[in-house]
């Protein structure tokens, strides 16, 4: 209990310092996971299951809850609640166990099929009048108070009331199957004071106001998540509603989008911004798959980020940004629309979201812009690469904590970089096409739960491929390669030139790491060509033969495979029998900030070029272009106005070239 209070103590000093002008300043993702990371759960037996299949299947939640008391002061969290419960049996069973957590929750009896009950160990059990076969359709009903407790899933203060679940709070409002795998259709009454607003999933049946109060009723016909499931409401709300119509597929189709907005906030921008970001995710995934979508912002109770709580996403207070808005809609499709079988693949989760704000971007600005905003996540994973794989089996059995499941550089950065790289590996066609694919799979995919592997199997099928390579070591494996490759340039005398490149992996804390690479080669003449190799060995040799001279040979000149480590040009060898009689030294001092000196040896009387290139192969500097006689000398290169990086100089005589890296700081 001393550390729970800590952890709350300082998280509300470091939430004091941040305002949503903070969060509308960071990436979507970041906020997402700085929210999700500081989650608590105060319930450590919290189990994932193995697999998605247990002993009977909830069909739908009906809840019915008076909440009449909960919107002044002293803002009391209890409230008394009904949940019928209907469920087809899987297995003969005269009994259900449901998640229910004994210290939010005061099971008060049961009735229809429940028969008597026993609540302990966060566990309702309750026997049922009858033993069940196979394929029956029963429904229980639970009449239930939820106590006066902060438990930080049913939130309650200022005015507002709201819920927050992931990954396994819904277990402390309401009796549940509260598993990822087991999505249900959801039915929500709840009775509030007459100047309350309060959305929740799906659509809005009916609201009706007599006298002091007003009762909601929200019905989700898309099967949900328990975690996904969501109250959200306030005293202080204004809402606009939208419609955004989209002409993409069969027919125009038209949804209301609903944003829930404090006084003070002003979501117009967001208002415009939404529907054209609802329609490049249609176009990419397949129609938004709900009967609306709906934005709401909280009070400082919920003091980070965003939840994408089906239809209806939570946002912090005044958090109408662009960034954040784009990675919860992405979660519509990846997380709502297909849900996570287990939590072993929450990254399909933020992997998606955070990749779709890349995307974004991408639509906005163009692919140079969504490189730049990949980069910065591969960076951002490398500078804090906590070591572990990006999905742990054992997170299917067991729920990891918080600060495992939602690691910013693991699950959000990592996991966006590795569907980059799956387009890197399939190209832009098969990629996109395998995802849409794998989005509009109603038979498989489609308001159903998912698994790593079944994700695997169907971009495999899409692209004609077997990917377990792939999945194996950028999902299972930890870490990423580090490349130290050579390259050597010949000639046989007879305008033939051929470039021998050895691709060398040297990490030591993960295994090999197949893939496809492109080596770039600029030749004498100044044109130039990339290969694509496919790299399933460590220390393979390819062999390239041209009729003109090449001068420089790069490794993956474009930084495509952005998880990586890699000296582009390590260990270049002579392309010349005698090229003894000739050396080039390394630059000193290297890096350097102003001034470096460069000496080389000349060993017959010849013309001798030294040149200064960027990674990217252009010529920076001619630093010697002259006939020189034998013996030793140097040549100083000043920086002037280059910029900090990685540069090469290359010293080139007849059929002698020699090349060494240097760095400016």
């Amino acid at each position: 209990m001393k550390k729970l209070i800590t952890f709350l103590f300082v998280t509300a000093i470091f939430t004091s310092f941040l305002t949503a002008q903070d969060f509308n300043n960071m990436k979507g993702s970041e906020a997402c996971a700085m929210k999700k990371e500081a989650m608590v759960i105060t319930d450590n037996s919290l189990k994932s299951p193995n697999t998605p299949k247990h002993k009977f299947d909830v069909l739908n939640y009906t809840l019915n809850l008076d909440l009449t008391n909960n919107y002044s002061s002293p803002y009391p969290k209890s409230f008394t609640a009904t949940n019928i419960v209907k469920f087809r049996v899987d297995t003969a069973l005269n009994s259900i166990q449901l998640n229910a957590v004994n210290s939010s929750l005061e099971i008060q009896s049961v009735s229809m099929a429940g028969a008597s009950f026993e609540h302990s160990s966060n566990v309702l059990t309750i026997t049922l009048d009858n033993t069940y076969e196979p394929g029956d359709i029963v429904e229980v009903k639970i009449d239930y108070e939820h106590k006066n407790v902060n438990d930080y899933a049913f939130n309650v203060g200022g005015g507002f009331v709201f819920t927050d679940c992931e990954p396994e709070g819904a277990r402390k409002w309401f009796p549940c199957y509260d598993k990822p795998s087991d999505k249900a259709t959801f039915d929500l009454t709840a009775i509030v004071p007459s100047d309350v607003l309060l959305g929740s999933n799906g659509r809005l049946e009916d609201s009706t106001t007599n006298g002091s109060t007003t009762t909601f009723h929200w019905i989700s016909r898309d099967p949900v998540p328990t975690y996904l499931m969501v109250i959200t409401s306030s005293n202080d709300y204004s809402v606009d509603v939208i419609d955004w119509t989209y002409s993409g597929g069969t027919k125009d189709t038209t949804m209301p989008v609903r944003f829930y907005y404090q006084s003070g906030e002003n979501p117009s921008s967001m208002e415009t911004k939404v529907p054209q970001m609802l329609t490049e995710f249609s176009d990419l995934f397949g129609i938004h798959p709900f009967e609306k979508d709906g934005y709401a912002t909280a009070n400082n109770l919920f003091a980070w980020g965003g939840m994408e709580n089906q239809s209806l996403t939570t946002l912090c207070s005044g958090c109408w940004s662009e960034g954040l808005i784009s990675h919860e809609l992405a979660h519509q499709w990846f997380g709502d629309m297909i849900s996570p079988g287990t939590w072993a693949e929450i990254w399909l989760n933020e992997g998606f979201a955070t990749y779709s704000e890349a995307l974004w971007i991408e639509h906005k600005y163009g692919y140079s812009a969504y490189h730049s905003d990949i980069i910065s996540n591969a960076n951002g994973y490398k500078n804090n690469n906590p070591g572990w794989a990006i999905s742990d089996p054992d997170w299917a059995v067991n729920t990891p904590p918080s600060n495992v499941m939602f690691n910013y550089a693991i699950t959000y950065q990592k996991s966006s970089c590795v569907l980059h790289l799956l387009r890197y590996t399939l190209g832009d066609d098969v990629f996109f096409d395998a995802i849409k694919q794998y989005a509009t799979d109603t038979a498989n995919f489609r308001y159903k739960t998912t698994t790593t592997t079944d994700f695997n199997a169907k971009i495999s099928e899409v692209a004609g491929q077997n990917l377990d390579w792939f999945f194996d070591e950028w999902i299972y494996e930890p870490n990423h390669p580090v490349y130290q490759n050579t390259y050597s340039i010949d000639t046989d005398g007879s305008g033939n030139w051929f470039v021998y490149f050895q691709a060398t992996q040297v990490q030591t804390n993960a295994p090999f790491f197949t893939m496809p690479i492109e080596i770039y080669v600029k030749f004498a003449d100044f044109s130039d060509t990339t290969i694509r190799v496919f790299n399933d060995e460590n220390n393979q040799v390819f062999s390239f033969q041209f009729d003109k001279q090449p001068g420089i040979v790069l490794f993956d000149r474009n930084n495509k495979i952005v998880l990586k480590e890699a000296d582009l040009t390590t260990g270049i060898i002579d392309n010349n029998t005698n090229s003894g009689s000739f050396k080039l030294y390394q630059n000193r001092p290297n890096p350097f900030g102003s001034i470096t000196e460069i000496d080389y040896s000349v060993g017959v009387g010849t013309d001798i070029k030294i040149t200064v290139y960027d990674q990217k192969g252009n010529v920076v500097r001619t630093l010697v272009n002259k006939y020189q006689t034998p013996g030793r000398y140097n040549v100083s290169f000043e920086k002037d106005d280059l910029s900090p990086g990685i540069y090469y100089y290359r010293i080139e005589s007849g059929n002698y070239s020699e090349s060494r890296k240097m760095i400016v700081r």
